[in-house]
């Protein structure tokens, strides 16, 4: 039998989801900017790009600081739901969206079985959630109508944002949550 969550992994989650609401409604308005500034450059469809690992942030800091199975899906999807009643322009989109990018970084976690939580699941979790997404904004951002060298430069983009942001920034979070949750140890 699975054991189930704890009223701390909830709450944990909820507060998880509620920053990162906040922090994806910041990043809505530097998209603008970037968006403004890059169009007549021809570089529009950079904009998402560069800050998608940004959007996908909850995702893998939910499953490091609550690791457990589901807990990457539910981060950024309970993240992206915050979102938009915070009144993001993306509306109910951001949901779905967040469903895909919390499935490619679950993917990640759940290809070590839940066994590993540490920069290499975080780095399969990238993988995953830039492949699962970028499959996704495919069709919807209607990416194939781009020649392949475009295609190519838009998806090394977006992996090196979700690395940047997943991987990295992801990682210094877990870990300042752990020296945060020692020093509480030692000083109840």
């Amino acid at each position: 039998m699975k054991e189930k969550w704890t009223l701390p992994q909830v709450v944990l989650l909820a507060i998880v989801a509620f920053l990162f609401g906040g922090i994806f409604m910041g990043a809505d308005a530097l998209y603008t900017a970037l968006l403004a500034l890059l169009t007549p450059l021809g570089y529009a469809p950079f904009a998402n790009e560069i800050l998608f690992g940004l959007w996908t942030m909850a995702a893998p800091v939910a499953a490091m600081l609550i690791p457990r199975p589901g807990s990457a899906i539910l981060g950024e999807v309970f993240a992206a739901l915050a979102e938009m009643l915070y009144g993001s322009y993306f509306g109910a989109g951001a949901v779905l969206s967040g469903f895909i990018q919390g499935l490619g970084t679950e993917a990640g976690f759940a290809a070590t079985r839940y066994k590993r939580y540490d920069t290499f699941s975080l780095f399969l979790a990238a993988i995953g959630t830039t492949v699962f997404s970028f499959v996704y904004e495919f069709f919807k951002f209607g990416y194939g109508t781009y020649g392949i060298g475009m295609i190519i430069a838009l998806f090394v983009v977006r992996l090196a944002s979700v690395s940047f942001f997943g991987i990295v920034l992801a990682g210094e979070v877990s870990k300042l949550y752990q020296r945060v949750v020692k020093i509480k140890a030692l000083h109840p």
